[in-house]
């Protein structure tokens, strides 16, 4: 005790400040492709002296290097972090918290209630059940083998009073079976409550705990603002596309956001945005490339699995050979990469949001775009049987149209699902939207030469016949713009011809060589045909690939 009062007498104010504990909520997040900065804000009243702050929700899964703590109304002197026992973790008690922990009580109390119905119908039937006990156990006096009168009152007694106690028990269990029709309906309704805390609360692992010693210089309001950064969050734009009337088209757009942090979004404002500023600020560094060249009887010899340890350790020490770089097609989506403005997009939700942490994903309606719109058809006879819908429109708006998932109706009949690309204002895109199972398409080759048929033989030369038809039995007029492709050579010594009758409109579509293309005209009722001739030559002992 003595120890423990010099201590007291000799410890500075500061070992005696006093602890406050806040709630600070999520008040705005901006996720990011990749991440999130969530900021959490909190005001309050703080007294004068130095005091100790204390925040004990914190995800535990933030970049506390990339945290950013602004006190006003004091004087931040140190911070610290540590990591709480989830034994001791308190959910916050947010509206949404509160709303569901409502919902459990009621739902609770009213399977009470039921409960309680039930097991009092059943005790009238108990009741009756006794009373009935009873009326058995009557014993007659010793004079009732000659008083008529008694015996009479004794069997109308038993009679009336037994018929009512089993009316009674008949009754209690008609009552109490209804009530327990109903208590399915109760204990379920109990468990989705149950369930809607569990979606509100967030999860109980071990957050972190932020304290901050501060000094106020004198008592008055304050406001505490902390931003950082957690990884475990991710979103994407998603679509709406109906084309109404053939030249109207509405896009409405959405996002779906998902984030497995520690901590629940509730009321939060929400900004998405493409930037992707947690991958590296700076650009790749550039090695020279020094080339030579040697006499291939000196050159060295590719190291093999059979080397020696010695040889392999020489190697290492040699100038590296750049090879030719390998591009390799991504097959994941970036949404980062829509950045057409050198800053990125984003787009701020006008109203706040709630969303839980390590849940379904939450999808979130934006807003609706209107365009018009030209619907024409795209036959590719060689691929498909039918033709399919191309709509054209430009985007007219003053935003990008991210890439993302869309999902395509066509006069509020669902007919597909499709994967947008970036488009930026101006810009003008091409969506299909679906099979037109009124345009039939044939492809057949009517004759296939291989030089090495008939009383010459020659192995260096191969002709093809190939006529297309395209048939229209829907009730309306297409405008079609057919398909089709010819082989192409980049070899002198490999000779190809080819004659199409009618002629294509257009050829190496897209600047892809040997794509022809025809626009044609296609009335209801109405077929069309189309010849394609190729030949191809090419010297004696070469092998055509």
């Amino acid at each position: 005790m003595r120890f423990a009062a010099l201590a007291l007498l000799f410890c500075p104010l500061t070992c005696l400040a006093d602890t406050i504990t806040l709630t600070a909520p999520p008040v705005a997040v901006t996720a990011y492709a990749s991440g999130a900065l969530v900021t959490r804000s909190v005001s309050f009243d703080i007294p004068a002296g130095q005091h100790s702050l204390r925040i004990a929700d914190m995800d535990p899964d933030i970049v506390i290097e990339a945290t950013d703590i602004a006190l006003s109304g004091a004087t931040i002197l140190s911070r610290q972090w540590s990591d709480l026992d989830s034994t001791l973790y308190r959910a916050p008690r947010t509206p949404a918290w509160q709303e569901a922990k409502a919902r459990v009580d009621a739902a609770t109390q009213a399977l009470a209630q039921r409960d309680d119905q039930i097991a009092l119908a059943l005790a009238k039937g108990q009741a009756a059940q006794d009373q009935i006990q009873f009326l058995n156990g009557i014993a007659l006096p010793e004079d009732a083998a000659t008083n008529v009168d008694t015996l009479r009152a004794i069997g109308q007694l038993i009679a009336s009073d037994g018929t009512a106690a089993r009316g009674a028990i008949r009754a209690a269990d008609a009552e109490a079976r209804a009530l327990r029709r109903g208590r399915d309906d109760l204990v379920f309704e109990l468990r989705v409550a149950e369930a809607a805390l569990v979606d509100a609360t967030p999860p109980n692992d071990a957050p972190m705990v932020l304290t901050l010693n501060v000094e106020a210089a004198a008592a008055g309001p304050a406001t505490l603002d902390v931003r950082y950064v957690t990884p475990d969050v991710e979103w994407e734009p998603i679509y709406a596309l109906s084309l109404i009337n053939d030249d109207t088209l509405t896009i409405d757009r959405g996002a779906v956001v998902a984030q497995s942090s520690g901590e629940h979004w509730n009321d939060v404002s929400l900004t998405l945005s493409t930037l992707s500023p947690f991958e590296g600020s700076n650009p790749g560094r550039l090695r020279a490339q020094r080339r030579r060249i040697e006499d291939p009887a000196q050159a060295p010899v590719a190291p093999t699995r059979m080397r020696t340890l010695g040889a392999a350790a020489d190697s290492q020490l040699a100038e590296p050979i750049i090879e030719a770089p390998i591009i390799v097609e991504e097959m994941g989506r970036q949404f980062a990469g829509s950045d057409f403005s050198g800053v990125g997009v984003s787009y701020t939700l006008p109203g706040l949001v709630d969303v839980p942490a390590g849940r379904a994903e939450v999808e979130i309606a934006l807003d609706t775009l209107t365009f018009d719109a030209a619907m024409t058809a795209r036959a590719v006879p060689l691929m498909d049987a039918t033709a399919y819908r191309l709509v054209v429109f430009e985007n007219t708006s003053q935003d990008i149209l991210l890439p993302g998932e869309a999902v395509l109706f066509v006069n509020d009949q669902l007919v597909g699902t499709t994967f947008m690309d970036a488009l930026p204002p101006n810009a003008e895109a091409d969506i299909f939207f679906g099979p037109i199972e009124g345009l039939r398409l044939t492809r057949t080759v009517l004759d296939r030469n291989e030089g090495d048929r008939g009383l010459i033989n020659r192995s260096n030369e191969q002709r093809e016949e190939v006529r297309i038809d395209i048939e229209n039995l829907t009730d309306r007029d297409w405008d079609v713009s057919l398909r089709d492709s010819v082989p192409f050579s980049e070899q002198d010594d490999l000779v190809i011809t080819w004659t199409a009758n009618p002629a294509p409109d257009e050829v190496a579509i897209d600047d892809r060589r040997g794509i022809l293309e025809w626009d044609l005209a296609l009335q209801a009722g109405e077929s069309q045909s189309i010849s394609v001739e190729t030949e191809l030559r090419w010297p004696e002992g070469m092998i055509l690939r």
